[in-house]
């Protein structure tokens, strides 16, 4: 009977390994999402029970792809963050997730069209470059998988909140122009959506934060390895970028609608530091 704890954890491998079954789960995920997209932005306006179908949808598919990442994360004993391809399925995992909390706990619903299409768009992306992960060894170094995680769920949360500004800057247009109807109509209003882009932005600063003392840390542990400081720089770079942007909002030194703007910039050195802690590229 000693055989069947090894047969079984080779079956369970086999599962999670094969393309064939492991690319329908990725594109089932992906192609449901995308119906809550047709869902709430096709059918809106002819019943309500359309956009409701899609809300419940994209939660239940979201619930499914945290199950495949957990089953993945179970057999590999590892968080998927392993490639550019898991990496990838986890920001997009992480920010479809903070809209459905936002929902929940807030009353903010960030548009369900929008969050769905962009979520399909990550699982397609991260299968064409594949979630086959790359081997990385960080054996009794289990900081260093605190540092990979809060990075990842920073940026997921930036993610989120570069949604948030940019149906605040459509609101913000629709309003200036006149316009009330088409997509303008389905958009939250001004207010809730600059408050939690402060308070996203706020967590940003937080997590990111714990992120990158781990990371330093571990950069000046390793003798100033080079290879690793240009990701921490970009990172820090994030950082200081949204401090300086959430002390000026809570000080009202910025307009909302420029913090909606400036928002968005800020995630182009967080795209350049997550390219950079990715295993397949170049340092």
């Amino acid at each position: 009977m000693s055989h069947h704890p090894n047969l079984q954890t080779m079956l369970l491998s086999e599962v999670i390994d094969v393309p064939s079954s492991t690319n329908l789960a990725w594109f089932g995920c992906a192609w449901a999402f995308v119906l809550a997209y047709t869902l709430d932005l096709g059918f809106r306006g002819t019943s309500e029970k359309f956009p409701q179908a899609a809300v419940w949808l994209f939660r239940l598919t979201w619930l499914t792809l945290s199950g495949l990442l957990a089953y993945r994360g179970l057999i590999l004993n590892d968080i998927p963050r392993n490639g550019a391809g898991e990496i990838l399925l986890s920001i997009a995992w992480g920010f479809a997730g903070l809209s459905i909390f936002l929902d929940l706990v807030f009353d903010h619903r960030l548009p369900v069209w929008l969050v769905s299409i962009l979520t399909a768009v990550c699982i397609f992306i991260a299968e064409w470059i594949g979630v086959t992960p790359a081997s990385i060894n960080h054996t009794g170094r289990p900081l260093i998988i605190i540092h990979v995680g809060t990075a990842i769920l920073a940026y997921g949360i930036l993610a989120a909140q570069a949604l948030n500004a940019i149906a605040y800057l459509l609101q913000d247009h629709a309003l200036a122009k006149r316009k009330f109807g088409g997509i303008y109509s389905i958009l939250p209003s001004l207010v809730p959506m600059d408050k939690i882009g402060t308070q996203l932005m706020g967590a940003v600063v937080w997590i990111l934060g714990l992120s990158l003392i781990i990371g330093g840390a571990d950069w000046i542990q390793s003798s100033l390895n080079l290879i690793q400081l240009p990701k921490l720089i970009f990172g820090l770079i994030t950082w200081v970028g949204c401090v300086m942007l959430i002390i000026q909002r809570r000080r009202y030194q910025m307009s909302a609608a420029r913090f909606a703007r400036t928002s968005l910039f800020i995630l182009i050195p967080a795209l350049v530091a997550l390219w950079l802690s990715l295993p397949a590229s170049p340092k």
